[in-house]
């Protein structure tokens, strides 16, 4: 039954991450796309060790959202994650958990520049889980990837629509 219960609720969060993906290319296509794990905190951080590929992974994430071509002249999206943590701890544990996501996306195209911060924290909240329910907590690989889709999904927003 648990495992049935599971099964469920992967497929759902799989569902709403499909139907949130879909249609938010609608901004202007981009030249370059530029991703970078720049991770540097005070008392040290263990992120790249464990997340070697953050950078790979977000990269795609993006690209499944925003066109790209060709133009030299067109712009340039550029994306430096500066923070993975647990509960504000940049030493994740030895289970990599972390909750929280920063970073800084920078887009520049002639005299159109947006730079912004981009801050994600998930919490699970089992208080919130009705009476008779399961709490059915998601995999490190969820929601490590629903982490990285809702940052893209971010940056995207972030873009201009295109020109007409």
């Amino acid at each position: 039954m648990f495992n049935h219960v599971k099964k469920i609720a992967l497929a759902a969060t799989v569902s709403l991450t499909a139907i949130a993906a879909s249609g938010v290319s609608a901004g202007e296509v981009v030249t370059d796309i530029d991703v970078q794990a720049t991770i540097d905190a005070p008392q040290g951080s263990n992120a790249l060790q464990l997340y070697p590929t953050i950078a790979d992974d977000l990269s795609r994430e993006i690209l499944e959202r925003v066109d790209t071509g060709n133009d030299p002249a067109g712009p340039v999206l550029t994306i430096k994650i500066k923070r993975v943590s647990l509960d504000g701890d940049t030493i994740l544990p030895d289970s990599a958990e972390f909750n929280e996501l920063e970073g800084f996306v920078s887009y520049q195209r002639g005299t159109k520049d947006i730079a912004e911060m981009i801050r994600l924290s998930a919490y699970s909240d089992e208080a919130s889980v009705p009476a008779g329910y399961i709490a059915v907590p998601p995999s490190q690989d969820d929601f490590y990837n629903a982490m990285l889709t809702a940052f893209a999904d971010r940056v995207v927003a972030l873009l201009p629509e295109a020109d007409s």
